[in-house]
């Protein structure tokens, strides 16, 4: 499970980093760009961990209000 966040925050890092070489204003860049998208790498999975959870949170809320209005899921 390590590996593979930190093979994720190495590819988020990575991808933060292009975009922000690519598509920085010319005449004011960003200071820290590197340390910018090493931060960026290091929290995305948190991020996506979250929405995972909080999709799943809705799903299970619409799952309860069907079975509190009798309607099935089933076919």
């Amino acid at each position: 499970m390590v590996l593979i966040y930190l093979s994720g925050w190495l590819v988020g890092t990575i991808a933060a980093y292009t975009a922000a070489r690519h598509l920085h204003e010319r005449c004011e860049p960003s200071p820290h760009p590197l340390w910018v998208s090493v931060v960026a790498g290091a929290l995305w999975p948190l991020l996506l961990a979250g929405l995972v959870e909080l999709s799943s949170l809705g799903v299970l809320t619409k799952a309860h209000t069907k079975a509190e209005t009798g309607i099935s899921n089933s076919a």
